[in-house]
């Protein structure tokens, strides 16, 4: 069956033109040909007019079409600047221009108002930092197409303003931009047009103004049940879990909070506030100076992620592919990650569990055994969940659960945050998306610059009050 069937759109010059649909509809395939990495089975392509024919993806860029993919392709062991200028770095007499190299990636990467040393390894950066990179690659190349698969997902707010600011940039010279995400306020405040994929097919192309959020979610979906927002999980109870006074140098200090039986806690804060640093922390990944941890009232140690899970504690970390999944693995054996002492010697029990995860959480696939990498963004994020759900943890860290993921499936993680606290477990949501956290959140702790700079419950929280303490406001 095809992926992607009888399609056809058109992007004008200096246009934003958002491509929209559930994880699944095809967007990325399109993309992928559109960029020469896939050969089409049937139809053609035109630039300035004339027919074209991409068989690498090398044809695409002679072209000027660049692509910043969703899932980052940038060698972690060379330079910003070797990133940025991969197979064609300015030389001299001497040899590479590394002074050249320098210069323009922080003028590329100052138009997006960073400041990164253009010597960093790549490897010692974190997630929206390496997706600058790849959009100052993109920008480096003076491409006349840029196609964006879901660039701002680990952004900040701030940094998503630059971005916005860069895109407006790139119209105003003639630059076309194909933009793909799953947030429908960025297709409204960028776009031109969009375009709707459904099943692989054409739905819709009209310009945004033409067209309400409501309306294009019903184009994306179909008959499909939608809830855009979070739901309301039980109210607080007893403590269940507390951090007090967790502190490493340089990247957060005298943490302390509670979190409750039934209760979701959010994390909000820029990205760089220390979130996933402190978390992670948390759950035994790397050290930390001083601080500790209590369960039910009971002083506990954590050395290792082993100890976390042994004191039913569940992390779903901020970047799926790098930490939440064997890439090369079939989907059973990814859901059997955290509980293997369970089926080690009963692999048709794991099967059966598994395979109940799997309808329990809707995941659309053709087999347990097809690898976790085939699976679509959304459906690969529920796995990750999913192998949590089978140990039956008490706590759970969640660090940017529905980043990259449809409206659909980003309704059902948030059903499925509300339905464990109403279980009575604990679950703290990082997210970089303000409106999600005043979605699902009972509480809200606002991190800047490595400290708690506020606490807000429900009713007294706002999109302002966030952004205030997140940006240092008191």
């Amino acid at each position: 069956m095809a992926v992607v069937r009888d399609v056809s759109f058109d992007v004008r010059p200096g246009e934003v033109h958002a491509l929209a649909g559930a994880n699944g509809a095809g967007k990325s395939t399109l993309m992928n040909i559109v960029s020469g990495v896939l050969t089409p089975d049937s139809g053609t392509m035109f630039w300035d007019g004339s027919p074209v024919e991409l068989k690498t993806p090398a044809d695409g860029r002679a072209l000027g079409i660049s692509f910043v993919h969703q899932e980052l392709a940038l060698v972690p062991q060379l330079s910003v600047g070797e990133n940025v200028f991969l197979g064609r770095h300015p030389v001299n007499r001497w040899g590479v221009a590394w002074d050249e190299i320098h210069r323009r990636t922080r003028e590329l990467l100052a138009a997006m108002g960073h400041t990164l040393d253009p010597a960093r390894l790549v490897k010692e950066l974190g997630v929206a930092e390496q997706q600058l990179v790849e959009i100052a690659r993109a920008l480096a190349s003076e491409a006349r197409l840029i196609i964006m698969d879901e660039p701002t997902a680990p952004l900040s707010g701030a940094e998503t303003t630059r971005l916005f600011g860069t895109i407006s940039e790139l119209r105003a010279r003639g630059v076309s931009i194909i933009y793909i995400t799953h947030r429908l306020p960025e297709i409204f405040q960028l776009a031109d047009r969009v375009t709707v994929l459904r099943d692989g097919r054409h739905v819709l192309t009209c310009d945004t103004s033409a067209i309400t959020p409501e309306e294009l979610v019903r184009k994306m979906v179909g008959d499909a049940p939608a809830f855009v927002g979070g739901v309301q999980p039980a109210g607080r109870s007893r403590e269940l879990f507390r951090v007090v006074g967790f502190t490493a140098a340089g990247k957060f200090e005298d943490i302390s909070f509670d979190v409750n039986a039934g209760e979701v806690l959010g994390l909000a804060g820029l990205v760089g506030a220390g979130r996933t640093e402190l978390i992670e922390a948390i759950f035994g990944f790397g050290t930390h100076d001083r601080g500790a941890l209590y369960l039910d009232g009971t002083q506990i140690r954590i050395r290792s992620p082993f100890d976390a899970v042994r004191h039913g504690l569940a992390l779903v970390p901020d970047d799926r592919k790098a930490k939440g999944l064997v890439a090369n693995a079939s989907v059973g054996f990814n859901l059997g990650l955290t509980s293997h002492h369970q089926f080690l010697l009963r692999p048709r029990r794991l099967r059966e569990s598994a395979g109940r995860a799997v309808r329990d959480l809707r995941v659309t696939l053709s087999s347990l055994d097809q690898p976790v990498t085939t699976l679509s963004g959304g459906n690969q994020q529920k796995i990750v969940l999913g192998k949590w759900l089978l140990v039956g943890a008490r706590v759970y860290f969640l660090d940017e659960p529905t980043r990259g993921i449809d409206v659909s499936a980003k309704a059902e993680i948030h059903n499925l945050i509300g339905g464990l606290a109403r279980d009575g477990a604990g679950v703290v949501v990082v997210s970089s998306e303000i409106d999600e956290i005043l979605g699902v959140a009972d509480r809200i702790l606002v991190m800047h610059r490595g400290r708690i700079a506020g606490e807000l419950a429900r009713a007294n929280a706002s999109e302002e009050r966030i952004v205030e303490l997140a940006t240092g406001g008191e």
